[in-house]
């Protein structure tokens, strides 16, 4: 509940304390006085936008508060609890607007968002502006009010969070299939590369392998020659290595017996004989195994040709080829992934469709169960605000077509249709009802579904528009109804209405040197009357009109009336 409100330099507002008490509170005043400016200022203390437009014309910010009274089971408490911005009993809400635009926001002295300031406002307060009806239009709206009336605001919020579900997975399935279509030509790029590599068949260290066996058999001629030559020189030629050491061998050796002392020569030179003829014996060998391959050599030639060609398109070594045939294959595999995930994906759109269609089947059918209570209590409601032989219906359509249709709220549509008059087939809302209609069809609404549960403060800025006489009186009357269960705060024109108010504040503005301010006072005994009397008879009030004034506020507290 609204305790208090304070402002300081609004619009044209310089410094104002409120105090509200429990019932219906009218606010009262001439027209232009500024009775929607304490509207305004709590709309701006439940995280509404506001501009430096709002501040009063030489100051440099706004500084609005309010005190309200939470009950140990309000909502706003867990709320304010889950968010660390608990206190007392008493929430404090405060909002400045400064002149470089700049707005700074308060829940109990901690500095908070404008948003989060909405989202508490949400719990506290209900403001129903002179063109709030207007909304019952919308068909959205009308789905609204069906749902709190039935109090599926717990089955509304999961279908929600099942519709974002399905959303999202629709859209990372859609990332994905557009990925996988950029891909198609990389992959098929890629795929090319590796088969290319794979059929090379590569080995490691195979470049400088080749090499080595090109520059052999490309000297194969001059090899064969060289050792030729060292065989003569060993054996064939005369003077040859071989014959001349084993001359000199047999020369120690007779020698050695005459004297010890030539032994260990004559068993060098034998030795030397034997390694020479060990090397002959080898050379023999090679020039046995090194023969000229023609049909060799081309081979090793085409293969580094293209080996070649690959290091040239990779942009690499020989060896690193192997590397980049590892690298293609690895970003083949996560290709061949990607398509696992938007497999996975595409399961994870059916899951979250499967499971939102199950919520919206079920919210539509408790949607269908309480649609045709709900058109019979509005009717009920505004035939007892002069339109005695209305008829109503709640026209629910389902969708359930995969997808299109399907939104946050299921895949209903809701829409009011009323007869107005007998003869007449009900149409839709919003082509029949007149201004009038619409603001008593709302206030209707307002009291079926007012719930002090969920909201304890109501307030209404002059959706008396468009009605009078003692359609007028039954409003005030149902205004005053809901003032007993909860806080109502009501901008007003109407006598009748302001005459059922437990408490009366009365918005004047006035002149004071070059600057126009707007003040608030509340009015009881004489005072009261006397505004009550202003808001019946204009200009000149006379005895009759006061008389008037007084039945009224009469009527509103006899016995039966409500409290």
């Amino acid at each position: 509940m609204l305790l208090s409100l304070h402002i300081r330099d609004f619009t044209l507002i310089d410094q104002l304390s409120v105090e509200f008490g429990h019932g219906l509170t009218v606010l009262t005043g001439e027209t232009g006085a500024g009775k929607s400016i304490l509207v305004d200022a709590i709309a701006l203390l439940l995280g509404d936008k506001g501009g430096t437009d709002l501040i009063r014309h030489g100051a440099e910010q706004a500084d609005l508060s309010a005190e309200l009274l939470l009950p140990d089971d309000h909502p706003a408490r867990a709320w304010l609890a889950e968010h660390e911005l608990d206190a007392d009993d008493a929430c404090l809400l405060r909002r400045i607007l400064q002149r470089n635009g700049r707005s700074r926001a308060f829940i109990n002295g901690q500095v908070v968002t404008t948003a989060l300031l909405r989202e508490l406002g949400e719990l506290l307060v209900d403001i129903l502006g002179q063109h709030a009806h207007q909304n019952l239009l919308r068909p959205e709206r009308q789905l609204f009010l069906l749902d709190r009336f039935a109090q599926l605001a717990h089955p509304r919020q999961e279908i929600a969070q099942a519709y974002q579900a399905w959303r999202r997975g629709v859209q990372h399935w859609d990332a994905l299939q557009a990925a996988k279509t950029r891909r198609g030509e990389e992959e098929d790029w890629l795929r090319f590369q590796l088969t290319e590599l794979e059929d090379a068949d590569l080995q490691q260290g195979e470049w400088e392998s080749l090499r080595r066996e090109q520059a052999l058999l490309g000297a194969v001629e001059q090899l064969q020659q060289h050792v030729n030559t060292a065989l003569e020189a060993l054996y064939d030629a005369d003077g040859a290595v071989v014959a001349q050491l084993a001359g000199a061998q047999r020369e120690l050796a007779g020698a050695s017996q005459r004297d010890q002392r030539l032994a260990p020569a004559a068993e060098l030179v034998g030795s030397a004989l034997i390694q020479v003829e060990e090397a002959a014996a080898a050379l023999r060998h090679y020039a046995d195994s090194v023969q000229a391959d023609p049909l060799r050599l081309e081979a090793i030639a085409n293969r580094l040709v293209l080996l070649q060609g690959l290091q040239r398109k990779h942009h690499c070594d020989a060896d690193a080829l192997l590397e980049r045939r590892d690298t293609l294959r690895a970003e083949l595999a996560l290709l061949s992934e990607a398509g696992a995930e938007l497999d996975a994906a595409a399961a994870a759109v059916q899951a979250h469709a499967a499971a939102y269609r199950r919520q919206a089947e079920a919210l539509s059918a408790a949607r269908q169960a309480c649609s045709a209570a709900l058109a019979e209590a509005i009717a009920a409601q505004v035939r007892q605000l002069g339109m005695a032989h209305a008829q109503v219906e709640l026209r629910l359509e389902s969708i359930p077509a995969e997808g299109g249709h399907w939104r946050e709220t299921g895949w209903d549509s809701a829409e009011i249709w009323i007869a107005a008059n007998p003869g007449h087939p009900p149409q839709p809302l919003a082509k029949v009802a007149s201004g009038g209609e619409l603001s008593r069809i709302g206030l209707a609404l307002q009291v079926i579904l007012s719930s002090p549960e969920r909201i304890d403060t109501l307030i209404f800025d002059e959706v008396d528009v468009g009605i009078g006489g003692a359609v007028a009186e039954t409003v005030g009357r149902l205004l005053r109804q809901l003032g007993g269960r909860q806080q109502v705060l009501c901008v007003t024109h109407l006598p009748q209405v302001a005459a059922q108010g437990h408490q009366h504040l009365q918005v004047e503005k006035e002149v004071r040197g070059d600057a126009t301010y707007s003040s608030v006072r509340p009015l009881t005994g004489a005072e009261r009357l006397t505004e009550i009397a202003r808001m019946l008879g204009g200009v000149t009030i006379t005895d009759q009109v006061k008389n008037a004034a007084a039945e009224m506020l009469a009527r509103a507290t006899q016995p039966g009336a409500p409290w």
